[in-house]
């Protein structure tokens, strides 16, 4: 498949609301960048599988039984299938891919987490995401009880205490809980979070060509942000000195006000410069 028809299926997914976004096949078209030759339906009826098989084990109605359902999704997962969470090589930016999360068997948190409501989803149970502040689980919300489940953690099942507990061990004893740490995120924030992800990784191995992917796909779901700086700054690593520009001069004009507008405002010149200089 060609980058072109890549981004532009990437376009089509993020424009729908997010509750109309088939989170699989989004996260699987984010890879098709690194895996040009992926075959996406393949991989869905991957996921497709693992739902039937733990379906088979249910005879009963998921969303009535939540419990129930949410036990076989990590028999099926994480005992039959043995999925984990990566961390003796956190960082690798595989661990971002869907493909290679159902291939190698092993993610972070937040592929684990789309693979576990998809699953969820496939069998009729409803789960929500959760990006918690450093670490992403899921929800399972009946009547006014919310139920949590960590993929990343083989399945752990939580309650509010539970995750104060994790988010207090991850970020120290002086972290200030509060429930809004706990609410629900949609689909398109958990790729956008996933986006982010992946372009930390790339960034901080200076790979601008591959971060200029990732923040072509941001700008898809929110073309106003941030995100044009970094894009500016990308192309100008990349020696795309009137692309810098134009996205620098777009970022100032969307955020005038902007705590670093005079940096960039800076850099719009140095880029200027550069133009001139190479004609």
């Amino acid at each position: 498949m060609t980058r072109t028809l890549a981004l532009d299926l990437f376009r089509e997914m993020v424009s729908r609301p997010p509750e109309q976004v088939d989170l699989a096949s989004a996260a699987l078209l984010i890879v098709l960048d690194e895996y040009p030759a992926l075959n996406v339906s393949d991989y869905l009826e991957r996921i497709d599988a693992l739902a039937e098989r733990t379906s088979a084990h249910l005879h009963f109605d998921a969303q009535e039984r939540p419990m129930e359902a949410i036990e076989s999704i990590n028999h099926e997962l994480f005992v039959i299938e043995r999925f984990r969470g990566n961390q003796e090589d956190y960082y690798d930016p595989r661990n971002s891919f869907l493909n290679e999360v159902l291939d190698r068997k092993t993610g972070i948190p937040i592929t684990l987490s789309v693979l576990y409501m998809e699953v969820a989803r496939r069998i009729g149970l409803k789960l929500e995401g959760v990006g918690m502040p450093g670490h992403f689980i899921v929800k399972c919300q009946r009547n006014d009880v919310a139920i949590f489940v960590d993929p990343f953690g083989q399945g752990e099942i939580l309650l509010e205490e539970g995750c104060q507990r994790k988010l207090t061990h991850l970020h120290g004893k002086d972290f200030k809980f509060n429930r809004s740490c706990l609410d629900a995120v949609n689909n398109h924030q958990i790729l956008t979070r996933m986006l982010h992800n992946l372009k930390a990784i790339y960034w901080n191995r200076q790979n601008y060509t591959k971060s200029l992917g990732v923040i072509e796909k941001l700008l898809l779901i929110n073309p106003t942000s941030a995100e044009l700086r970094d894009r500016g700054l990308a192309h100008y690593q990349l020696d795309h000195f009137s692309s810098a520009i134009k996205d620098w001069s777009r970022y100032l004009e969307l955020r005038p006000g902007a705590p670093d507008a005079a940096e960039v405002s800076k850099n719009v010149k140095l880029a200027a410069q550069a133009c001139a200089f190479r004609n």
